[in-house]
């Protein structure tokens, strides 16, 4: 049992030398062993493939979390009154079908490529979107109305296009990432999973933070500065 230990630990210091086994496809069996490596790089492994798991599912929360700033944006669009389930339905949709297309691509691509491309993909996304977001509030406050109302049905479009390539990312990224933890030993895939569900509570816990009322919301409704009483 001592001897296997060191062979084990050896094994993963391997996969690590080989960019974490990120060089193989899917397909390439792991190293042998079940135990975690005993070197301190195991702890900077944990670290990164948790962040990996919180990707994988943060594009998702993250798109339908602001539905307080669709019903503004969208409001005079002929999607007014459909616009969540018209975003949650092509998500998902676009993401499914992602993830049986990697069933395939999988044998063929290299996870580093897919991993990295993924990530990029969603980092464009979420930057055209900020900026899309943010452009409007450079106009004057009196313009700002009117141009919501009219840029309204090409804010929908824009944002359900975003959509549908953060689902196709997302799902290539999350089978990448279980791909990629399948190569080490159990407990890298149960970081990843913990990272998945860290994701939805941190975009939760931002859209209930943006959401509390502030000072001068609470003077102008008349509270006099106090929060109201809970309704029980």
């Amino acid at each position: 049992g001592a001897a296997v230990a060191p062979a084990r630990s050896q094994s993963i210091r391997t996969l690590l030398a080989h960019g974490g086994g990120s060089d193989m496809t899917a397909a390439e069996p792991p190293p042998a062993g079940d135990e975690a490596p005993q070197d301190p790089a195991g702890v900077l492994v944990l670290l990164v493939l948790g962040l990996q798991g919180m990707g994988t599912l943060f594009a998702f929360n993250t798109i339908i979390t602001p539905l307080k700033y669709y019903e503004l944006r969208f409001a005079a669009s002929p999607f007014s009154s459909s616009f969540e389930s018209m975003l949650s339905i092509t998500f998902n949709a676009v993401a499914l079908a992602s993830i049986v297309a990697f069933q395939r691509l999988q044998h063929v691509i290299r996870l580093r490529t897919t991993i990295f491309a993924t990530l990029a993909c969603e980092l464009v996304v979420f930057a055209t979107l900020t900026v899309y977001t943010l452009s409007p509030l450079r106009r004057p406050a009196d313009e700002l109305h009117a141009l919501l109302e009219a840029s309204s049905t090409a804010s929908f479009t824009v944002t359900l296009c975003c959509t549908a390539l953060a689902a196709a990312a997302t799902g290539l990224l999350n089978g990448s990432v279980v791909a990629y933890c399948a190569m080490f030993p159990a407990r890298y895939t149960q970081v990843a999973v913990g990272g998945m569900a860290l994701a939805g509570l941190a975009v939760s816990v931002a859209g209930l933070a943006t959401t509390v009322p502030t000072q001068n919301q609470l003077v102008a409704a008349g509270g006099g500065g106090r929060a109201p009483r809970p309704f029980v």
